[in-house]
Parts: C-alpha cells; structure tokens; sequence
C-alpha cells in the first residue's frame, strides 16, 4: 500500500493539494497521512504564568486542529469515497520540517504532496517559505509541490529537466516510474544545452534511463537558451502545455551553480504545474 504524506493548513492550497494527491492516486491502494502542526509561543510575565498561558493555548490550537482535521476526513469520505483509500490524522505540536522528517521515518512514508502557495492571515505563516524549507530540508522522499488555484489534470505530458550529469538509479526514479504505470504518460527528458557535446558521463546516464523506462513512452529534446537555466524549463514548459515537471534534487544542481539559487525555490515559486521533486 502507498504511504502518502499530505500536509496542511487548511487553506484553500492546501485542500487542493490534498486532493490532487487522492485523485493522482486514485487507482492503487494508499493510506493517506494528513498532518497539521502548530506551535505555541505565549509571551508571559512569569515562568509559573508563561507556562499556563502554553498550556492553555496548546489546548486551543490542538481542538481547532483537530476539528478541521475530522471535516477534512468527513468531506473525503462523502465526496471522494474510494474503497482503495484509507486516511489517518496527525495534530502535532511543532516545526513543520522536523515533525515531517519524524513521521517520515516512524510511518514509512513513501511521496509527499503539498501546495506552495501561502493563505492569508494566521494560516500564512505555514506555507510560502515553509514549503521551499521543505523542498530544501527534506530529501529522502519525493515530494510533490502543487501550485496555488491548480485544477488537476491527469499527467500525460510530463517534463524531466536534467543536465544528465548524475547517475539515477532506478529506486532514485521508482516515484517517476509507478506514476508512469498508473497513468501511461509520456516523460521527455529536457536538457538546456550548455555545453558543445555531450560527455561520457552524461551518454552513459542516457543510456541507462533508456534501460529504466520503456523507450517508447520516452524521449529526449535538447535546446539551446540564452536565458538562465531555470527560466529556460519555465518557457518550455509553459509553450509545452505539459501536465507535470520534474526535477532531481541532488546538492548543488547544475542549475543552481549557474543562478546561485536553488532550483527547487526559483522554479517552485513559479511553476504553474505540479512540480516532483526527486531525491538523489
């Protein structure tokens, strides 16, 4: 069964990445990990009043979070029933990064999906710059990053920018792969041309993809771009009409030696389609 880890704040993003990941998995059996943290930080005149004041926001945050967690749950089951669907709830009291790296762990979780765009007010504070500290912190899993207003569309095109300077193996790619078997879509390789040929690294790394994926729903495009790496993927994607794209997050990325900025952020704020991020 998929373990899939969905954050949350309630927010309207939020909800909708939550469920583009129900629909994006609608066909095998996934247990759903919806979370919702918070953290309390009273300014009290005292230690002794300090810690009641804690205590007694602690109970406030945690009733709310909970609540909507159990509505969540109630409009999944009445309007997205799905017998190969199972949800379990977590309201936990903490940093988003570190509460996610720990349920990472304990629940085996296999792919995270969450959305990028931040709410409004209170709710603000959880997603925007919460969600690229995410992308940066965590790196065992793949993650899924939804943008704001996204309707979903079922993946047929979807985009695989890489420089084809590091060797992915095919558990780094086994994210890629089950999306693939569950939709049937298209993956074609991007490679914003740099330099005058290929290396020998980088043909290797061709070939072994072509062993990974079945060579006819695969293909390679190569273009050449004046403009910074991560803005060349943009335009392409946006003149491509794809469905998703995805990227490798390995340390220092071809792109992020060229822009200084990880590609990760750059590309994430301004993605107007699900982006999957890779661990490598």
């Amino acid at each position: 069964m998929k373990k899939v880890l969905v954050p949350t704040d309630f927010s309207d993003n939020a909800w909708d990445a939550l469920t583009y990941a129900v629909r994006l998995y609608d066909d095998i059996p996934c247990q759903f990990y919806i979370l919702n943290t918070f953290e309390v930080n009273p300014i009290g005149a005292s230690q002794t009043m300090y810690q009641f004041q804690q205590d007694k926001v602690y109970a406030i945050l945690k009733e709310e979070s909970e609540n909507e967690l159990k509505e969540i749950i109630n409009h999944l089951k009445k309007h997205l029933l799905n017998d190969k669907h199972e949800y379990k709830t977590f309201s936990v009291l903490g940093p988003l990064v570190g509460v996610v790296k720990d349920i990472i762990i304990k629940e085996s979780i296999d792919v995270m999906i969450m959305g990028t765009a931040g709410a409004s007010g209170i709710k603000a504070v959880f997603m925007g710059s919460n969600t690229v500290r995410v992308l940066k912190k965590i790196d065992t899993i793949p993650i899924v990053a939804v943008p704001e207003k996204y309707l979903y569309e079922e993946p047929q095109h979807v985009v695989f920018a890489t420089d084809f300077k590091k060797h992915l193996s095919k558990q780094d790619l086994l994210c890629l792969s089950e999306l693939q078997l569950i939709h049937n879509f298209n993956i074609q390789f991007l490679h914003i041309k740099k330099e005058p040929e290929l290396s020998e690294i980088q043909q290797f790394n061709i070939r072994s993809l072509k062993i990974i994926f079945d060579e006819n729903l695969i293909s390679f495009k190569e273009i050449e771009s004046d403009a910074k790496k991560s803005r060349a993927i943009l335009t392409f994607t946006e003149k491509e009409n794809i469905d998703m794209l995805c990227l490798a997050n390995y340390e220092q990325s071809f792109i992020e030696k060229l822009t200084h900025e990880s590609v990760v952020k750059k590309v994430s704020f301004h993605s107007t389609v699900p982006l999957l991020i890779l661990p490598a």
